[in-house]
């Protein structure tokens, strides 16, 4: 049940019409048994690790604050979630070294599906039991707010990943709030709509030229694998972004105030600017989780390079278990490092030339990172400098000319909301200004709108997301 599916408009307009009429002592239980009900159509065994996994929080943050935070409860937890995020993610590659090394049949297991949502969840419940053991959050005494935040179903696939102490707090007002404030309602939605608009117009599209070209790449050259690198650096951000939007829209009309996870990327004038900007809450994450406690760059230069490729290293892990995800991520560890080396020299090079450099290091990057392995990823750049020739015309690049004449449009109108809102611009605002028949009016036309150009050319598709796989 993908968040732009029939059967989970269906699911959320039933979850939404029950929570504006429930008392407010019942929201809570309700919102509960949404979180699980949403989960349980996706599976059957990811829900009772995720139930475990806040219990053991729960339970373990209530223990450091009576034992003076005594550090086995925060380790325990931390380990329990590492390790159940390394067994399914890289059980393909352990299941043979335990053979080869004459393990039990127990721990001779094969490649494991990782369930839906473990690589978010799990940050989740470390981010929980690390505030709670710093003191900068105090443990939840009811387990049910813990299993709450852990399993919030908007989040629970791809993120964002919500910080607890303010999760906790939108949790009390919404128990508090009059959820029937339909202008909050209509501003949900419109970013709801905003978030499909990315997703079925743009990166569907998107992904029909990357589709065509990168599995027969042997057959192309330079012009026609660096239009397709572009298409994929484009779609997984209409793909993300577009979630994360769908996410905040849903929580929105739910009475959740929730993370921004992209601030226009793409338009970054340089790559420590970009990771600010990209996946903000991964970002964030990692730097508190990892490159603070390591020392940041509080001593000295070299460690301050360590530390930024320890992260890295990490963030390739967590997002698979081949060595394409490593390479993308030392990729990015080398430009964040020439980048901080070049910031040194105090030479500046204008905004406009930095954003091009930027955004050419990423495309790069994406390359590998969409692989499908590291040999596949050299082979495809080798394929790319191997010969020069003439970029593909429509109809040879998995889209019609009028899916293109959509497609383009479409780009034009994120590239222009993009510019806007870096100039500080909020198109909702301006959209929120307008009388309220008109406010409506932009709505339902703009849904409209999104709808029949998502059903036409390439056909209505619910895809999941890319990062579902994560």
């Amino acid at each position: 049940m993908v968040l732009n599916s029939l059967s989970f408009a269906a699911f959320f307009l039933v979850f939404l019409a029950v929570l504006l009429f429930l008392p407010k002592k019942l929201r809570k239980y309700w919102l509960l048994l949404g979180n699980f009900a949403f989960y349980l159509t996706w599976e059957r065994l990811g829900p009772v690790l995720l139930l475990f996994s806040a219990l053991m929080v729960w339970i373990c943050g209530l223990a450091l604050e009576k034992t003076g935070r005594k550090r086995f409860y925060l380790i325990l937890p931390v380990v329990w979630n590492v390790l159940l995020l390394a067994v399914f993610r890289y059980s393909g590659l352990l299941g043979p070294l335990f053979r080869r090394a004459g393990a039990p049949g127990l721990l001779r297991f094969r490649d494991l599906a990782v369930p839906l949502g473990l690589s978010f969840y799990t940050l989740r419940c470390i981010s929980y039991i690390t505030e709670v053991f710093r003191g900068t959050l105090p443990a939840v005494r009811d387990p049910l707010d813990v299993i709450i935040y852990v399993s919030f179903f908007p989040q629970l696939i791809s993120g964002p990943i919500e910080r607890p102490g303010k999760f906790f707090r939108e949790l009390a007002a919404f128990e508090q709030m009059p959820l029937r404030d339909f202008d909050r309602i209509r501003r949900g939605s419109l970013l709801f709509v905003w978030g499909l608009f990315q997703k079925i117009i743009l990166a569907e599209r998107l992904s029909a030229v990357t589709a065509f070209v990168f599995p027969r790449f042997e057959t192309f050259g330079f012009c026609e694998i660096l239009a397709a690198s572009a298409a994929y650096t484009l779609q997984i951000y209409c793909d993300f972004a577009g979630y994360s939007d769908m996410s905040r829209g849903i929580a929105a009309m739910a009475g959740f105030r929730t993370v921004r996870n992209f601030r226009q990327p793409y338009l970054a004038a340089g790559i420590k600017s970009f990771w600010r900007r990209w996946h903000i809450s991964l970002t964030s994450w990692l730097t508190d989780h990892i490159y603070i406690p390591l020392g940041g760059n509080r001593k000295g230069l070299v460690r301050k390079y360590l530390n930024i490729i320890i992260v890295f290293l990490v963030s390739g892990l967590w997002h698979g278990s081949t060595l394409n995800f490593i390479f993308w991520a030392m990729l990015h560890a080398a430009f964040q490092i020439a980048a901080d080396l070049w910031d040194r020299t105090g030479k500046k090079l204008p905004d406009f030339i930095r954003r091009l450099i930027t955004l050419a290091e990423v495309n790069f990057a994406w390359i590998f990172f969409n692989a499908g392995g590291l040999n596949r990823g050299v082979r495809i750049i080798r394929q790319m400098f191997s010969r020069f020739s003439v970029p593909f015309g429509t109809a040879g690049s998995g889209l019609s000319a009028g899916n293109w004449v959509v497609l383009l449009c479409g780009l034009a109108v994120l590239l222009a909301v993009d510019i806007l809102h870096e100039k500080g611009i909020s198109v909702q605002e301006r959209a929120g200004s307008l009388p309220l028949p008109l406010r409506w009016l932009l709505l339902l036309g703009f849904f409209w709108s999104v709808i029949m150009l998502g059903i036409y050319g390439v056909g209505y598709d619910t895809s999941g997301f890319i990062y579902a796989r994560f």
